[in-house]
């Protein structure tokens, strides 16, 4: 598979804010990156009365709408769960990275970013992938993690941080 980290963490930890400044810092490196956002919730991109959304209804297995500067692609799988690997190899070749937001239970390395005042559990204490904790506040709790520790606003540490894992996968 390809070279892929994960953020992870609750919903409204700042996962999206992260990703995006994180996104922006590799940008900035030139480095190629794409990014996928998990949900496990059911999510539909077309609305009901738009084209694409008819042709799926119709029985077209993929539609793909584009203009000449985007385009994204919908498939319908409902007989067999997708995977990530799958996923990955939609990409294009020549991305470094590929960057995954959410995930909580995905089998690569990942970053959990934690959010003291929601009080939810650590991630990291049962998840062996998770490689380092982003927090927003020290804490008692979060100052007995042997992890290495990140300030949310951290990215170039973070960013750092990242690339410095995917290169100890490739020796």
């Amino acid at each position: 598979m390809k070279n892929i980290f994960g953020i992870v963490g609750w919903s409204g930890s700042g996962k999206t804010h992260l990703i995006c400044r994180i996104i922006k810092y590799f940008d900035k490196k030139k480095l190629n990156i794409c990014s996928i956002k998990h949900s496990h919730h059911n999510f539909e991109i077309d609305k009901k009365g738009k084209d694409s959304y008819e042709h799926l209804r119709s029985g077209a297995k993929e539609v793909v709408i584009y203009n000449e500067y985007k385009f994204a692609m919908i498939k319908k799988k409902k007989k067999k769960k997708i995977n990530l690997e799958e996923i990955t190899k939609k990409f294009s070749s020549g991305m470094d990275l590929i960057l995954i937001e959410g995930l909580k239970k995905g089998p690569i390395k990942k970053i959990e970013v934690y959010r003291e005042s929601m009080n939810m559990p650590l991630l990291c204490e049962k998840d062996d992938n998770i490689k380092a904790l982003v927090f927003d506040k020290v804490s008692p709790r979060i100052s007995q993690i042997n992890l290495p520790k990140f300030h949310i606003d951290e990215t170039k540490r973070i960013g750092s941080f990242i690339l410095e894992e995917i290169n100890n996968e490739k020796r």
